[in-house]
């Protein structure tokens, strides 16, 4: 099943996913540095993102989780030239690689990139941050209900909170699975249910080259 799921994503990208010199750059640079692709999302799921920030509007754009900001790419491309990406990385390797390639791409958005635990630079944020418009959660998964709370306080009415990564194929289902990255995840879905703050939200699975997985979708109230 890996292997078709693998071709279909290759066929998807090949008729609906142009090239993108920024976007090849990036994963070049990667891998000669050394670092596997798998980290980064797939390019039919990055195109994902930048459609739901142009169908949004959106300008100002939170970022949890660098790696080598292949999905920051991503998601500057969806917005207009003066818009804004904080991107929080919590790795040191990560995040030179990340902002190896953010330069490398020259990109006219304003792409802000920090290293440290995600939660504390959120919290020292002054307290006049603007809300943002767009926020893409894909960090250690066993902070997924902190950083959810977080990311409603950085939010307005409307703002769209997308959380990666939280099916594990299906480990979320394995009551045997005491891993502090699978209860993050099912602590996640208990502060999203009938949460005061959202006005909806779903999950959604995905099979495709990255395995079998899925990301978890909030509209703000």
């Amino acid at each position: 099943m890996q292997q078709m799921w693998t071709d279909i994503d290759a066929y998807i990208d090949s008729h609906l996913i142009p090239e993108d010199p920024i976007l090849t750059q990036t994963l070049k640079h990667t891998d000669e540095r050394g670092f596997p692709d798998h980290l980064a999302v797939a390019a039919n799921q990055g195109m994902l993102l930048q459609m739901l920030i142009q169908m949004n509007k959106c300008k100002r754009v939170l970022e949890l989780g660098t790696f080598a900001a292949y999905s920051t790419m991503w998601l500057a491309r969806a917005l207009p030239d003066d818009g804004y990406i904080l991107t929080i990385e919590g790795r040191d390797t990560h995040a030179a690689l990340g902002q190896e390639n953010i330069d490398n791409a020259k990109l006219p958005q304003k792409i802000d990139l920090k290293c440290g635990r995600a939660a504390d630079i959120l919290r020292a944020l002054p307290e006049n941050t603007e809300p943002f418009d767009f926020i893409f959660v894909d960090a250690d998964k066993q902070s997924y209900p902190e950083y959810l709370e977080l990311s409603l306080d950085l939010s307005h009415s409307g703002t769209v909170i997308v959380l990666d990564n939280v099916i594990r194929a299906g480990d979320i289902l394995n009551p045997e699975n005491h891993k502090p990255s699978i209860e993050g995840i099912r602590d996640m879905f208990i502060a999203m249910q009938n949460n005061p703050r959202i006005l909806s939200c779903t999950a959604l699975q995905t099979v495709g080259c990255k395995g079998h997985d899925g990301f978890a979708l909030a509209i703000v109230k």
